[in-house]
């Protein structure tokens, strides 16, 4: 009796190893293989294959949180969406001087991160346009920089408040320990530019705005801006990597409402788990512009 049990034993347990070392086999020569993670390799370049897996379907939350960074870039890659004929360098940033995204007196302008460069704030006053400079970071109050030239000791946000307390690093030493911070929509109201168009909009806030240009999509504040230039952020340890699905579809969504890129460029890009680091500046015109 034992010996019978003993050769059913074995009638089973062979077709099972040989099933599992097939489907082992199998794994290994179609599966994709992750990145090594110890090796310091790019990890867009030596994953790049992955980024094509599900490409149909983008949002495929099986992606790894370094994917969508990955995506991200080969967004930006892309190279001009709108074919701007007259780029301009104004201060640090390029602007689109073609109709109707022309910027022309009276302009009006809303600079966001200053960071005590006002190279392109002054340069757009230079143009004739008014310009409002916003940063409360650098522990300055408001004041009249120059005739044309206004600076606010204030941030953009997705809420408002009087005593917003930001993460401290570099670049909010010389700051209060808190903020005061206002949704878009609150600064026009304050400045009395409801029912005026900001032929730009320029936003370098160190990785808040994703957060903030995805409240802006959604609630329709863009509609009205002629052109958007601004720095995307993505730092070693900011923002959480469980957000990098939100903040490629929040750059998709954005194209979907009309925005199209005509000058990219990057100046940081390290793509290891070490150490991950991408930086791009990114100006746009809204195709779909209407008051």
């Amino acid at each position: 009796m034992f010996d019978a049990v003993k050769r059913n034993y074995i009638k089973i347990l062979f077709p099972l190893t040989a099933f599992c070392l097939c489907l082992s086999l199998y794994h290994n020569y179609t599966v994709i293989p992750m990145p090594d993670s110890n090796n310091g390799n790019d990890l867009c370049i030596i994953g790049k294959d992955r980024l094509f897996v599900n490409k149909d379907n983008e949002q495929n939350l099986s992606r790894q949180w370094w994917e969508w960074a990955c995506l991200l870039e080969k967004e930006w890659d892309k190279g001009a969406e709108y074919s701007c004929k007259d780029i301009k360098l104004i201060g640090n940033y390029k602007i689109c001087f073609d109709e109707p995204y022309k910027p022309s007196p009276p302009c009006l302008v809303y600079s966001f991160g200053i960071d005590n460069d006002f190279r392109f704030d002054d340069a757009m006053a230079e143009i004739g346009c008014e310009v409002f400079s916003f940063d409360p970071s650098m522990g300055v109050e408001d004041h009249q920089r120059s005739e044309r030239v206004r600076f606010l000791n204030l941030g953009i946000a997705t809420f408002d408040s009087d005593n917003f307390m930001p993460l401290m690093d570099g670049y909010t030493l010389n700051s209060k320990k808190t903020w005061k911070i206002r949704t878009l929509s609150s600064i026009k109201k304050m400045l009395g530019h409801e029912k005026r168009a900001l032929d730009i909009l320029k936003i370098d806030v160190e990785t808040y705005e994703w957060e903030i240009m995805k409240d802006l999509v959604k609630n329709g504040s863009l509609q009205s801006v002629k052109q958007l230039t601004l720095e995307w952020h993505i730092f070693a340890n900011e923002p959480m990597r469980t957000e990098f699905p939100n903040m490629y579809g929040t750059y998709m969504n954005l194209k979907k409402i009309g925005f199209q890129q005509f000058y990219s460029s990057y100046w940081a890009r390290y793509h290891t788990f070490q150490y991950f680091n991408s930086q791009e500046d990114n100006s746009l015109v809204n195709t779909q512009f209407k008051l």
